[in-house]
């Protein structure tokens, strides 16, 4: 079974200017990338999920798409020689991540978006108002997702994946992702992604401001890990 981390991005920039809410430094970015590289892992977009998995893989994804990403993160990726899936909000683009409340920060407009599709980069579907939508009901999860889409598609982007805020899912959610069109979607977790997963509910894990490299290792490699072998320890022990 391929086991793969699907890591969960959002802002990148110095400190002073985006504070560290939901940011990573460029430099730990650049170093992420390079321990990951130095580790021979392969680069695939979320979009790449829906095939054969590599053996030794990594996805990066950034939710929300913020202006940050743009000035500060998407140079870093392109020298690097690295693309990643990017999740726009249908109904803010080019305004502000409202849900932040006074973090909000400022998100891409949709001729950026279009700009990074070009170059190679991931646009998906981050809904269009950015709701948890497990909280919703059956037609508003659908509405989010599909309307999403409908705009998404008219703007230009060609969306194959989905990604759900704040990693809210369900089995209505996924539904919902399904009869839209999805094959793949995206919510949160602490451990690393299964090849055998459905893979409508893959799991991320989230990469925090204290992540340099050590941490960084730690909490894509070895954690998850050993959150596996104290479950596998209970399950024999309740076996036995």
């Amino acid at each position: 079974m391929n086991r793969l981390p699907i890591l969960c991005y959002h802002k990148v920039g110095p400190a002073e200017v985006e504070g560290r809410f939901l940011n990573v430094e460029p430099t730990t970015l650049r170093a992420q990338i390079g321990f990951l590289k130095r580790r021979g892992l392969g680069f695939v977009l979320a979009r790449d999920l829906v095939r054969e998995w590599p053996k030794r893989g990594v996805c990066l994804t950034f939710d929300d798409a913020y202006t940050s990403l743009l000035e500060y993160g998407v140079p870093v990726l392109a020298s690097c020689g690295v693309r990643a899936s990017i999740y726009a909000v249908s109904g803010r683009v080019g305004q502000t991540s409202d849900w932040d409340g006074e973090r909000a920060r400022p998100l891409m407009a949709w001729d950026a978006l279009r700009a990074l599709q070009e170059q190679g980069f991931e646009i998906g579907n981050h809904t269009v108002d950015h709701f948890a939508l497990a909280t919703l009901d059956q037609p508003e999860i659908t509405g989010q997702i599909r309307l999403a889409h409908e705009r998404l598609s008219q703007e230009g982007i060609h969306s194959l994946t989905v990604c759900y805020p704040y990693g809210s899912t369900s089995p209505n959610v996924e539904r919902a992702a399904s009869e839209v069109g999805y094959d793949v979607g995206l919510a949160l977790g602490k451990r690393l992604a299964r090849n055998g997963d459905p893979a409508l509910g893959l799991p991320r894990i989230v990469v925090a401001y204290s992540d340099v490299v050590p941490k960084f290792w730690y909490r894509v490699f070895i954690r998850p890990l050993l959150r596996e072998w104290r479950q596998f320890g209970a399950t024999r022990q309740q076996s036995a």
